[in-house]
């Protein structure tokens, strides 16, 4: 299918995507006035869906933004857009923002939100495929104060993420001082002494929906869950690195700046992990 003939959902309506028009004063190109979440399917199933929405539905509290109607559809929408797309494994995007009205700072009122949801093609998954180990370098992390917000402000995550592109690195992993936080689209995890050690899901992180179930499922396999912060040092000396997400799952870290984790290779944690997520997934969705 042709990228315009693509099929999109836009403030009610399912549309091609070349007929998919936002005004040019919608305040999430002015401002990144607004909020989004990412949700996969595996074979026509959405995973963790209550979960994406409930964050979403955080996400516009926070900012107050009003919730439109059709958030309550997402789940029928999402897949009516597979569906006319032609699709079965998928990423869904749904992106919400507070509306178009003439540039001003303060918050108009009596403004529609904008809201759309758009569709790509995801590489089916394969449960019996382990994942290829990744480099990573070291950025400051230079966003604001409430990362916890899913915020359309995503230009400090874009800039570290095109250093990591351009050092030939699969992720940039973010650090305020001496402090890791976590990657620029991923949740940051290590390993010390068999322990899995990951930044407290405060202000300073995404909360992210996979780190959530990873953690789940290490308590569950009995390894001992510390959601503490930790250094850059710490990284660096760590028996495993490793960072995960709505896409990327649960990927090893196996160099960071260049210099090796572990040995070097996927740790007996993360393998244990990427293994109890894929089951997790197959079950939650049906494959």
């Amino acid at each position: 299918m042709a990228d315009s003939e693509r099929y999109v959902y836009l403030n009610g309506d399912i549309i091609p995507r070349s007929q998919a028009k936002l005004d040019i004063e919608d305040r999430g190109a002015v401002f990144a006035d607004g909020v989004y979440e990412v949700t996969r399917y595996y074979n026509g199933n959405p995973f963790a869906m209550p979960e994406h929405i409930a964050r979403l539905k955080r996400s516009l509290a926070q900012i107050q933004i009003e919730e439109p109607a059709d958030v309550a559809r997402l789940d029928e929408i999402s897949g009516e857009l597979l569906r006319r797309n032609s699709l079965r494994d998928a990423i869904v995007y749904w992106q919400i923002t507070r509306g178009a009205a003439p540039r001003r700072h303060q918050y108009p009122q009596g403004v529609k939100p904008t809201m759309f949801v758009i569709t790509y093609a995801a590489l089916p998954f394969d449960p019996t495929a382990l994942p290829a180990c990744k480099t990573a370098i070291l950025h400051e992390d230079l966003r604001w104060h409430q990362c916890s917000i899913k915020s359309l402000m995503l230009l400090p995550n874009v800039m570290a993420k095109q250093k990591a592109e351009e050092s030939g690195a699969y992720e940039a992993i973010l650090h305020r001082g001496e402090t890791v936080t976590e990657g620029t689209a991923t949740s940051v995890m290590i390993v010390r002494s068999g322990e899995l050690w990951t930044h407290p899901a405060n202000a300073l992180i995404l909360g992210s929906i996979t780190r959530a179930v990873v953690l789940e499922l290490a308590r569950k396999l009995g390894i001992v869950v510390r959601e503490e912060t930790y250094t850059v040092s710490d990284l660096l000396s760590a028996d495993e690195a490793i960072i995960c997400g709505t896409t990327s799952h649960v990927t090893p870290i196996v160099s960071v700046n260049g210099k090796t984790i572990g040995d070097g290779n996927m740790g007996p944690v993360t393998h244990r992990l990427h293994d109890a997520l894929t089951a997790h997934i197959q079950a939650a969705t049906g494959l």
